[in-house]
C-alpha cells in the first residue's frame, strides 16, 4: 500500500512538472494558423491557466463547442441569464408565426468575427446549416429549411411547430462561425468565431490558448491571455490550484475542496448547477421492469447522506430530475430517509427470497447486476459505492464498474447496460423540455431511458412543443410522471467547486455550465 502511495504521488508531481513547464514555454505558431504569446508573462501572473477534466477531440463545435462556449471564443444567437431566461445574444429580437414552425432572427448590429469580417445571415445559415448535419440537438429541432432573407435576417422553417427554438439556438452546437472557418466538406478548419477571446493555438486533446479580441462587439476581456488545459486527475488539478497564481481550476473532488479551503491564498467559489446526479436503468431488464421494484431502490437511498458526505451541500438531495433552477417544473416529492427493513419486506411481498446472508434471490437468481459510471467527475466513483453500500443493506448486490464514460452509450446501444450512473446538464438548452424530448423520445437515447416509454409523457411533451402558452400544470405533470416510474432516477444535485488565488478578481460559476466568465475577470493591483 505504501508503495502504491509512493508512486502514485509521484506521478502526480511528474503530471503537475509537465504542466507548469509546459505554460511557461513561449508559444509559437499554433496548428490555428495565429502567432501567440500567451505565456509570455505567465511568471508576472497575468496569463491566466483554466484547468478542468475535459479534453479537447477537435475544432469542430459539435464536439468541442461545450468547451469554446465557455471559453468565450465563439457565441449563439441566443444566451441565457442564470435564472434560465433567454436573451438576446447575436440575434438581438426574434419571433415566429403564429403557428410557431417559422421563425425569424434579427442580427446585431456591429459584430464583428475575429478575421474582421462582419457577422451576415449567410454565415448563420452555413454555421446552423452544417450543425444540422451532424449529430448536435439542432437535429431535434427537426429544422427544414435556413435561409437567409437579407444580410441581416435569417428564416428557420419547421417540419412541426417549437415553441423552445430559441433555446436549441442558445446550444453550444448551434455556435456561429465564421463561413471562413468551414472547408468545402463542412469541417472545421480554422475556429473563428465572435467572442470576446480569439483562438491563437490549439493542441488536441489537453491544451488551447487565446488572447482578447480587441475588437469585440460587448464589453472587452480585462485579462489579455488565457490558456486551457485539459487534466482528467483531480489531484493533479489540485496541486496546480496552489502551485501558481495564475491558476483557475475546477470541477475538484470533495478531499480536494476541503484542502483548498484552509490555504489562505486561494479562494473556493461553489454553486449549485443545473445538473442531476442520476442513474438510468435498463427497464427491460427482468430486475427492473417492474416499477414497484425501480421505487423500493429508490426509497432505499440516504440521499442526505450522500449530500453532505460527497457533495457537501446540506440541500443537494434530489428526488426529481429538474434541479430547483427549473421553478415551473418542480413537484412536492420530500426526501425521506430510508428504511431498510421495511424496503427489503416490500421486495420479499414483490416475490423476492432472502438466502442466509440476507441477499435476496428471484426465480433461482441473486438480485445482482453492474452499475456503470466513470471518473471524470470525481464524485461519481463515491456515489456509486455509496449506492453499493446502500442497497446491499436491503439485500441487494451491485458490482461497480467505474470506467470510461463513452461505456454508457455505447452499452446503450448494444443492450449490455444495466444501471448507469452519471450527472446529465440540463441547462445546455435553457429551456428542459429539448433535454427531455432527446432523454424520453419513444426509442430512447444514450443517455436518457432505456426500453421504457410512457404515451402520457410523449402527449405532454408534445403539448410543450406547440403550445405558445404551456400550463405549469402540464410541466408539472411531466415531472409527476418521471418521479412515480423512476426510469431515470435522481440521487443529488451537481455542485461545481472553483479554486483560484485570491488575487483573481471577479470570478462566478455559471449554474447553466454556458460560461466561465473569462472576460470578466481582472487581476488584484
Amino acid at each position: 500500500m505504501k508503495k502504491t502511495a509512493i508512486v502514485s504521488a509521484l506521478l502526480i508531481l511528474a503530471g503537475l512538472a509537465w504542466y507548469v513547464f509546459s505554460n511557461n514555454s513561449t508559444a509559437k505558431t499554433g496548428t490555428n494558423g495565429v502567432s501567440s504569446a500567451a505565456a509570455g508573462d505567465a511568471d508576472k501572473g497575468q496569463n491566466l491557466i483554466v484547468v478542468t477534466p475535459w479534453e479537447l477531440t477537435s475544432l469542430d463545435t459539435s464536439t468541442t463547442g461545450f468547451i469554446f462556449q465557455r471559453m468565450q471564443l465563439a457565441e449563439t444567437l441566443v444566451d441565457a441569464s442564470q435564472d434560465a431566461q433567454l436573451q438576446p445574444m447575436l440575434a438581438k429580437s426574434w419571433s415566429s408565426n403564429d403557428a410557431g414552425d417559422v421563425w425569424t432572427f434579427v442580427l446585431r448590429d456591429g459584430v464583428q468575427f475575429h478575421n474582421g469580417a462582419p457577422l451576415t445571415a449567410a454565415d448563420v445559415v452555413k454555421s446552423l446549416t452544417i450543425a444540422l448535419q451532424k449529430p448536435t440537438a439542432l437535429k431535434a429541432a427537426q429544422i427544414a429549411d435556413i435561409r437567409a432573407i437579407d444580410d441581416k435576417t435569417v428564416e428557420l422553417t419547421l417540419e412541426k411547430p417549437l415553441m423552445s427554438l430559441p433555446a436549441y439556438l442558445a446550444h453550444a452546437t448551434s455556435m456561429i462561425l465564421s463561413s471562413a472557418s468551414f472547408a468545402d466538406n463542412g469541417e472545421v478548419t480554422q475556429l473563428i468565431g465572435t467572442g470576446p477571446y480569439q483562438l491563437t493555438r490549439f493542441e488536441p486533446p489537453q491544451k488551447l490558448e487565446q488572447q482578447a479580441f480587441a475588437n469585440y462587439w460587448g464589453k472587452p476581456a480585462k485579462i489579455k491571455n488565457v490558456s486551457y488545459l485539459a487534466n482528467s486527475r483531480s489531484e493533479t488539478r489540485t496541486l496546480l490550484a496552489q502551485s501558481k497564481p495564475n491558476y483557475l481550476v475546477f470541477t475538484l473532488d470533495p478531499a480536494s475542496l476541503n484542502r483548498l479551503q484552509q490555504d489562505p491564498n486561494v479562494q473556493v467559489v461553489s454553486k449549485s448547477l443545473a445538473r442531476t446526479i442520476q442513474y438510468k436503468v435498463n427497464a427491460d431488464n427482468p430486475l427492473f421492469r417492474d416499477v414497484n421494484v425501480r421505487q423500493a431502490l429508490s426509497d432505499a437511498i440516504d440521499r442526505q447522506g450522500i449530500a453532505q458526505s460527497v457533495m457537501h451541500v446540506k440541500k443537494a438531495a434530489a428526488e426529481q430530475i429538474l434541479p430547483p433552477i427549473f421553478a415551473d417544473w418542480q413537484i412536492p416529492a420530500p426526501t425521506k430517509q430510508p428504511d431498510p427493513a421495511a424496503i427489503k419486506q416490500r421486495l420479499i411481498d414483490l416475490g423476492f427470497t432472502v438466502d442466509d446472508q440476507g441477499m435476496l434471490y428471484k426465480d433461482g437468481k441473486p438480485f445482482a447486476f453492474t452499475l456503470r459510471t466513470f471518473s471524470d467527475r470525481p464524485e461519481l466513483p463515491l456515489i456509486a459505492t455509496a449506492l453499493q453500500a446502500q442497497w446491499k443493506k436491503i439485500g441487494v448486490a451491485v458490482d461497480v464498474s467505474v470506467g470510461n464514460f463513452s461505456e454508457i452509450p455505447s452499452g446503450h446501444q448494444d443492450g449490455s447496460l444495466e444501471m448507469a450512473l452519471y450527472a446529465r446538464n440540463y441547462g445546455l438548452t435553457p429551456d428542459p423540455v429539448g433535454s427531455l424530448l432527446e432523454d424520453f423520445a419513444p426509442a430512447g437515447s444514450d443517455w436518457g431511458v432505456m426500453n421504457w416509454q410512457s404515451p402520457a409523457l410523449n402527449t405532454d411533451l408534445q403539448v410543450l412543443e406547440t403550445s405558445t402558452a404551456p400550463e405549469h400544470a402540464t410541466k408539472q405533470q411531466i415531472s409527476k410522471i418521471i418521479h412515480d416510474a423512476r426510469p431515470i432516477t435522481p440521487v443529488v444535485y451537481y455542485q461545481q467547486n472553483a479554486a483560484a488565488h485570491t488575487s483573481l478578481q471577479g470570478l462566478e460559476i455559471d449554474a447553466l455550465e454556458r460560461n466561465f466568465y473569462l472576460s470578466k475577470l481582472s487581476w488584484a493591483e
